[in-house]
């Protein structure tokens, strides 16, 4: 008697498993097709403007610190053209930051500036807000002296460029009906510094890299055109 053979069977995806598999794959292309746009803008971003621009012989040298995790530009806090410490004045800073040399200055996503101080107080869901969504702002001013830093680079440029470069970042700054800088309470990392209300939305074309890069680029220094990237402020200092 010849034995019956075992069939196996396959069961065929149904209508709602198709759906699943195309919408998994346009979401697939859509999110290949924002990387690249975006690998293509921050390239195309990468073209230098002020190319004209030289170092100046006597003038108000800066310095510029560009990490994965902020980005400053340190100024002296008193010159001919501004004395940052009546800009900056507020009860956050409890210190006696008379001898400081320079001020730190940053702008960046506000509810990972607030909360992220180092790597160590890094939290992937307010990194990807700050990335993902248009999201509000705010300055961090820091009474320092300026140390060796593997990821700052320094550069000097005239008191008139230096003027274009303050009116920035003060026109970056909210300010309440008596023309102050508005001071975020609660929040600092040190008695010698403080976070302000700033204007601008973060997003990953307008990120830290890209406030100090503009502020570069408007006090005519030979920048990237765009620069959201870590590093990229000073990708052409000499």
């Amino acid at each position: 008697m010849q034995e019956a053979k075992s069939v196996r069977t396959t069961s065929k995806p149904n209508q709602w498993q198709w759906r699943v598999v195309r919408r998994g794959k346009r979401i697939f292309k859509w999110f290949c097709f924002v990387v690249l746009a975006y690998v293509a803008i921050v390239l195309l971003g990468l073209i230098p403007v002020n190319n004209d621009f030289v170092l100046a012989e006597k003038g108000i040298t800066l310095h510029v610190v560009s990490n994965e995790v902020h980005a400053d530009i340190i100024v002296p806090v008193v010159t001919n053209v501004i004395d940052w410490s009546v800009e900056f004045q507020n009860a956050a800073i409890t210190d006696d930051v008379s001898a400081a040399t320079h001020v730190a200055i940053g702008w960046g996503d506000k509810g990972f500036f607030l909360h992220t101080e180092t790597w160590d107080d890094f939290k992937l869901s307010i990194a990807a807000n700050a990335l993902l969504l248009p999201s509000e702002s705010c300055v961090h001013a820091k009474f320092t002296h300026p140390e060796h830093h593997p990821d700052a680079a320094s550069v000097t440029i005239s008191q008139d460029q230096y003027r274009q470069l303050v009116d920035f970042i003060k026109q970056t700054l909210r300010r309440d009906s008596e023309g102050k800088a508005i001071q975020i309470p609660g929040y600092a990392y040190s008695t010698t510094d403080a976070f302000f209300e700033a204007k601008g939305r973060y997003h990953l074309l307008n990120t830290c890299n890209s406030w100090v890069g503009r502020g570069l680029r408007t006090a005519g220094v030979k920048v990237p055109w765009m620069s959201p990237l870590p590093k990229t402020p000073m990708l052409y200092f000499e």
